[in-house]
């Protein structure tokens, strides 16, 4: 597939009617248009065009191009207002809202760059994004992150204002200026009336060199570090990701928007994407998510690991709470999409009368499943930013579901490797190069997974050191151990680094918490659990003090300084059980190495049925039956 740009790119009049959504890949080449010049260009080819829209009362509310156009326009001016200029960085500490997009694009059109920070982050990692990204505005979403903000503002001499969504900011600093969200669109539509040519000068003046956007590394291997990328890397990313399904681009797709937006992979398909595809995003709070499955339908989804797994066991308590009928008719129905599917992984003809059976099948056992978690319209799903089980993607693939694997980083923003060539393929790889020579992939002597592509980004936030250190002459080295096949297809084995990877997309150093975990007298080893889990758990090897105690005494003693490190961190940091170990770590059963580092693959190894005690085994257990019952194993 090559890639190409059928209109020339220029800031006149004439460009901005003739820039298209991204309907053609041929010979692609990034437009010569920032994503608030796009938006303008949008508006003015489509403005009565749903762009977005938003579940409120039970239902999607639309917003059309120029509705959206103007509420940026509105939100840019007020910012103006507030003394925003180009280069300000200008965080947003919220959950997923449509206010969140909008506020972002408002940034964009003065130059500024936004900056996504966890609603669910403590008030140290708070102060950390907004010190280290110099922000000079923030948008709190409610009266926790203002409170937030507030603990942490005295600290922050750069920051000049801060902007609530549902409430005025208060018991800041008296350098702060506190606005309301609709005050400061008043203050827009005021200096819009006053100034009618103000706001279009401001869009015009951007750059597609510009940075665009400011995302936060997981901190895995020390501080978080600042991902920046410019309008040209996010232009290129939202080709990656339609170069893994180009329908995206030419025939609308609604996908409801819950997880947060401030994680790279949630604010390149729920912020930028839109302006250059199909793709018609409704936003919604992770509360709301249910209702808004059921209510929108989504013709596509992308979520991390967890979602699917978290679905699927929704889907299996619908069908344990149908009847006995329904249930018989389910079990026929998986023996015959368990043959269909092995047919598929193994890219062999389907035979046309298990087609027709298996068709039967979906129509009338599997579509009607999906439909009750509302996933009944999905064209295509696809999983990113965690490790995923291959019985959860069997599973899937036999209900009819056409998922498939992603794989991208922070510092790539889009994904460079894709299952992007075949319909329902085999589990266990994360796929491959993209159809384009311009991303490429390889593996380095030691099994690192390196990468070159135009959505790379432009370097680390005022850390050179880093920058250079991520870098093996302009391959981007990922730190994952990999094993590629002749075909070019991709399996992650394991990290170059300790570092663990939920199946909520959370990358987490363990280290930091071990450490802290050790500072106690009572605990000689701790090792976190949670690669590929949806929380983290932690095996305690107990001092000789400890043993000592009664065993009541011990726990309880246990569990209280759990608890107390649990409230220095992050709620996805924090350690949700733990066991004790019922012998010391041994060097002789490979435990340890003769230095007395743990080898953590070992210790799990050696002590599985205690790991199995902590998570929930019903749903994941049943998953995996339900993905192997009809026979065999997956290939």
């Amino acid at each position: 597939m090559n890639m190409h740009n059928t209109h020339a790119a220029a800031s006149s009049s004439t460009t901005r009617k003739e820039v298209p959504v991204l309907d053609t890949l041929t010979q692609f080449e990034a437009v010569n248009r920032t994503f608030a010049q796009m938006l303008c260009d949008r508006a003015e080819r489509e403005p009565d065009v749903i762009a977005y829209c938003s579940w409120e009362n039970g239902v999607a509310r639309p917003t059309t191009w120029s509705e959206y156009l103007q509420q940026v326009r509105e939100a840019a001016l007020g910012l103006h207002d507030l003394g925003v200029a180009p280069g300000d960085r200008v965080a947003i500490v919220s959950s997923t809202r449509h206010e969140w997009v909008v506020a972002a694009l408002a940034i964009l059109s003065l130059g500024g760059v936004p900056v996504g920070v966890y609603p669910t982050s403590s008030v140290a990692e708070v102060k950390q994004a907004l010190e280290s990204s110099e922000a000079r505005v923030v948008f709190a979403e409610n009266t926790g992150a203002v409170a937030k903000v507030a603990a942490v503002a005295g600290e922050l001499p750069r920051l000049r204002a801060a902007i609530g969504f549902d409430t005025t900011p208060h018991g800041l600093a008296e350098s702060v200026c506190s606005v309301h969200w609709g005050e400061l669109r008043r203050r827009g539509r005021s200096r819009g009336a006053t100034e009618p040519e103000r706001f279009a000068a401001l869009v015009e003046a951007g750059d597609i060199d510009q940075p665009a956007a400011l995302f936060y590394t997981s901190g895995s291997t020390g501080a978080p570090k600042g991902v920046i990328h410019t309008h040209r890397t996010l232009q290129y990313s939202v080709l990656a990701f339609a170069m893994s399904y180009p329908q995206v681009g030419r025939v609308r797709h609604d996908l409801v928007a819950f997880l947060g937006l401030s994680h790279v992979a949630p604010a390149l398909i729920g912020v930028f994407t839109p302006i250059m595809t199909r793709l018609v995003i409704t936003y919604c709070t992770m509360d709301q998510r249910v209702d808004a499955l059921v209510g929108v339908r989504p013709t596509a989804v992308l979520w991390p690991p967890r979602m699917h797994e978290k679905l699927a066991g929704e889907v299996l308590q619908q069908l344990s709470e149908s009847g006995t009928a329904f249930r018989l008719r389910y079990a026929i129905a998986m023996r015959i999409a368990r043959r269909v599917s092995e047919m598929r992984w193994g890219n062999r003809d389907v035979p046309w009368h298990f087609n027709y059976l298996y068709n039967v099948c979906l129509r009338r056992v599997f579509i009607p499943l999906r439909a009750k978690v509302g996933m009944d319209r999905i064209r295509v799903a696809w999983t990113a930013s965690g490790s995923m089980s291959p019985d959860v993607i069997a599973l899937w693939q036999m209900w009819g579901l056409d998922l498939r694997e992603l794989f991208g980083t922070t510092e790539t923003c889009g994904s460079v490797l894709a299952q992007w060539d075949r319909a329902f393929p085999p589990p266990g790889t994360i796929g491959k190069s993209m159809p384009d020579p311009r991303w490429e992939v390889r593996v380095s002597g030691d099994g690192e997974l390196q990468l070159r592509s135009p959505c790379l980004f432009g370097g680390y936030l005022n850390d050179p050191a880093a920058t250079a250190a991520a870098m093996d002459h302009g391959w981007y080295r990922t730190g994952d151990l990999v094993e590629m096949d002749p075909a070019g297809e991709v399996r992650i084995i394991g990290r170059i680094k300790d570092v663990l990877k939920t199946s909520g997309g959370k990358t987490v150093s363990p280290q930091p918490i071990e450490l802290r975990l050790k500072a106690s007298p009572l605990i000689d080893d701790a090792i976190v659990v949670g690669e590929g889990r949806k929380y983290l758990t932690v095996l305690v090897g107990v001092s000789e003090a400890a043993r000592a105690m009664p065993t009541v005494d011990r726990d309880a003693a246990l569990a209280t300084w759990i608890n107390e490190v649990n409230s220095e961190l992050s709620r996805p940091l924090q350690l949700k059980k733990f066991r004790i170990l019922p012998r010391p770590l041994s060097a002789a059963d490979g435990e340890l190495t003769l230095k007395g580092t743990i080898r953590r693959s070992a210790i799990l190894g050696s002590f599985s049925d205690l790991v199995a005690e902590m998570y929930d085994a019903g749903e994941q257990g049943e998953i995996a039956r339900q993905a192997r019952f009809a026979g065999g194993n997956l290939k």
